[in-house]
């Protein structure tokens, strides 16, 4: 479960899971889109990448505020914040240079309009201006936004842990139910409106996920309760029947499901939030992470979950690079987008584990002795970029 350095590989492993997931979810029409986990249950990747950031931002920090002080950790986590905000314009950036070109050679409009895109290409001034102030986001890209809010949420969330779980607790319902009476959100801005994911709510998750550092660290697993594991099981195969519409039988009944269940994604439904636990709770019984982190895609996938933000980031450029030449393959050729973005996914992947490969390649070389390293100038430190902390 641990590696020699103090890791949690297993947490690892599923990080770098879901940062395939996200990939995949993220090149939109690809036909493996159909395969990943959101299509059989309520929840998605983003329930999993917030849960397991707090996990993490936890067992990183959550030690250390005895220590090093609230003031130190404040700062850490402020750190963090900065650079994850570089990160996402950079990413951004990016994205929006490669849908300029994608316009300019394929003249489909849905370049430059889909996805919120039209926000700053038809008044570029505001639009980046929104953008530089995480007033506007565009589509796919407004995970990180949520993130460099959940991570300046973290200290409060720990020192209220530090004096007591239930006052820890409390705050966090009582801000998550403010939340989805409308009372709390950011706004958007040029365009009306608000953050597609409101980190107010889905901050709960986030405090859920800090809960379960301190009592995974003192407990070294989660405990079974034949109840809770079967109420899971339940819950899990309840929502598998309804995305899949009774199997036929009942055409309307994920429609009336997501009021009735509570499946809003940008104010964290109950629902979704209540099928991500209970996945997370059967997962963790029959140890899925502890076996497939022995297998060789267990190996890349915890390669991939060490060095999360440069993967993350290298993953979303692609993604829009995906979306780009899916295009183009349409307009400019007679070859199915769909088939067509299949193969860019699966070499997406394959060139985002290179990615991984490349930086611990990188890591080693920097950390090697002085005398190893004689003559490779070209070897630099690589910080490991993970996200959660």
């Amino acid at each position: 479960m641990h590696a020699s350095g103090g890791r949690n590989t297993v947490i690892d492993f599923w990080r770098g899971l879901v940062l395939v997931i996200i990939f995949v979810n993220h090149v939109p029409g690809n036909i493996l889109e159909h395969l990943t986990p959101r299509n059989y249950g309520f929840s998605d990747a983003a329930e999993a990448f917030v849960f397991i950031s707090g996990l993490s931002v936890a067992l990183v920090y959550f030690p250390k505020l005895a220590q090093s002080g609230m003031l130190d950790i404040v700062r850490r986590c402020f750190r963090r914040s900065l650079e994850l905000y570089r990160m996402h314009l950079i990413m951004t950036g990016a994205a929006i240079a490669l849908f300029s070109v994608g316009y300019v050679i394929s003249d489909d409009i849905m370049m430059i309009e889909a996805h919120g895109r039209s926000a700053v290409f038809e008044d570029t001034a505001r639009g980046v201006t929104g953008v530089l102030l995480l007033g506007h986001q565009l589509g796919y890209f407004n995970i990180l936004p949520l993130y460099i809010a959940l991570m300046l949420w973290a200290p409060v969330a720990m020192i209220l842990l530090r004096i007591h779980v239930a006052l820890a607790a409390a705050v966090s319902i009582g801000v998550y139910l403010l939340a989805r009476a409308d009372v709390l959100a950011l706004p958007s801005w040029p365009e009306p409106g608000r953050w597609f994911f409101n980190p107010f709510a889905w901050q709960l998750l986030f405090t859920l996920g800090i809960f379960a550092g301190p009592l995974l660290s003192r407990l070294r697993s989660i405990p079974y309760w034949r109840p809770a594991f079967i109420s899971s099981i339940v819950l899990l195969v309840a929502s598998f029947v309804i995305m899949m519409n009774g199997f036929g039988l009942a055409p309307n009944l994920l429609w009336g499901a997501f009021n009735t269940v509570d499946l809003v994604k940008s104010d964290l439904g109950l629902g979704r939030m209540l099928h991500f636990l209970a996945l997370a709770y059967v997962v963790t019984q029959l140890r899925f992470g502890h076996v497939l982190q022995g297998t060789a895609i267990g190996a890349e996938m915890m390669r991939l979950g060490r060095y999360s933000l440069p993967v993350f980031a290298a993953g979303s450029i692609l993604s829009a690079l995906g979306e780009v030449t899916m295009t183009l393959a349409a307009v400019k050729s007679s070859a199915s987008p769909h088939i067509f973005g299949m193969v860019f996914t699966v070499f997406g992947i394959l060139g985002l584990l290179l990615l991984a490969r490349y930086l611990e390649w990188k890591k080693k070389g920097s950390t090697a002795p002085r005398s190893e390293r004689v003559g490779k100038s070209g070897l630099v430190s690589v910080s490991s970029g993970r996200l959660p902390h």
